[in-house]
């Protein structure tokens, strides 16, 4: 056995010490208790890219495991976090619609896109000139809650320690912090990594979001609408609606702008009478190729990072956790497209 610590306890970080503790590792993790990306987070898992009508990156691997594995975390830290959801997409354009129908026809979309129907076409939860389409097996995981849940279930194990990462006492070259020598050392820093020396060479970037908590008796708790925004059911008429992208900006303000203009794109899907009730902003970590961030360190040996998830990390977290777990402890090699190999030439 060895010991491992981890430097944040995001969506990352959870999900590596769980899969690390599944093969009987000693984990340790430090966090500062103040998230602004994975606790914010919708937690929406949606199999589909609407912009061309394609299925998420490597979704058949994703999906099964992400389904499997929250299910069964919220079981052993005694929360309720899994939550399945129908979306419902309001077609943006009669080209879109036909690029669905062509794709209901396909085997590798039957699992994910229900034949248009009558109902479909006539549906009024929306405007609705060119109808409309339902997603199957998506679901949505209650994000705040599963870091705060996990923060607890690791401090009853005695494994997470509440304090800000502080570089001065970083040694890379032994793997030491705080004058403890670790086996290894994985950071899950998520955005606050693009300030902390030790992976500066990658190109992580900073993608602000927004969203809104509104209360409305208009909206169905039933589905998630989708269309220039998400309306996401919560339970009890309350609703999140999403997101913004403000790219390269790490500002944890709300702003007016921001505001404004998610009630536009809440607009552009709907009229409807509903109470604001709150508005949050958080910061992504994203990479321009829109893939993770995973792997070793060129020149620290059992040195390694896990970041970049940006806005399908909720379905790609557990196996890419997983993969990292296998490339760590038994040298699987990683995903091409999630090494972060593919940034230098050592």
């Amino acid at each position: 056995m060895e010991r491992i610590l981890i430097f944040g306890a995001g969506l990352a970080g959870t999900c590596l010490a769980h899969q690390l503790m599944r093969r009987g590792q000693h984990v340790e993790l430090i966090d500062s208790g103040e998230n602004h990306s994975s606790s914010i987070a919708a937690g929406m898992v949606n199999p589909m890219v609407f912009r061309r009508m394609n299925k998420s990156w490597r979704l058949d691997e994703f999906l099964p495991e992400a389904q499997a594995f929250y299910q069964e975390i919220s079981h052993a830290i005694g929360e309720e976090l899994y939550h399945p959801i129908v979306i419902r997409r309001f077609f943006s354009s009669l080209q879109e619609r036909q690029m669905w129908e062509e794709r209901q026809t396909q085997s590798d979309y039957k699992a994910y896109l229900n034949p248009l129907s009558k109902e479909d076409f006539a549906h009024q939860g929306a405007h609705n000139l060119f109808g409309s389409g339902r997603v199957k097996n998506a679901f949505w995981i209650h994000a705040s809650k599963f870091v705060e849940a996990n923060a607890a279930f690791f401090q009853r194990k005695g494994i997470l320690r509440t304090e800000v990462f502080d570089h001065n006492l970083w040694n890379p070259q032994s793997k030491t912090y705080r004058n403890i020598t670790y086996d290894k050392v994985i950071f899950c820093l998520g955005y606050q990594q693009k300030s902390e020396p030790t992976f500066s060479y990658l190109p992580l970037q900073q993608t602000k979001g927004q969203t809104l908590l509104i209360k409305s008796e208009n909206l169905s708790a039933e589905e998630s609408l989708n269309r220039k925004c998400f309306v996401l059911p919560l339970g009890n008429q309350h609703f999140r609606v999403g997101a913004t992208y403000e790219w390269n900006n790490a500002s944890l303000e709300i702003t007016e702008a921001g505001c404004n203009q998610l009630i536009e794109m809440l607009a552009s899907l709907g009229s409807y009478d509903y109470e604001i009730l709150e508005q949050k902003a958080g910061i992504r970590p994203t990479v321009l190729d829109r893939r993770p961030l995973i792997g070793e360190h060129p020149e620290y040996p059992g040195v390694y990072i896990f970041n970049g998830l940006g806005t399908k990390g909720y379905m790609m977290a557990p196996t890419l956790a997983n993969e990292l777990a296998s490339f760590m402890l038994d040298q699987t090699p990683l995903h091409p497209e999630t090494n972060i190999r593919r940034f230098t030439a050592i």
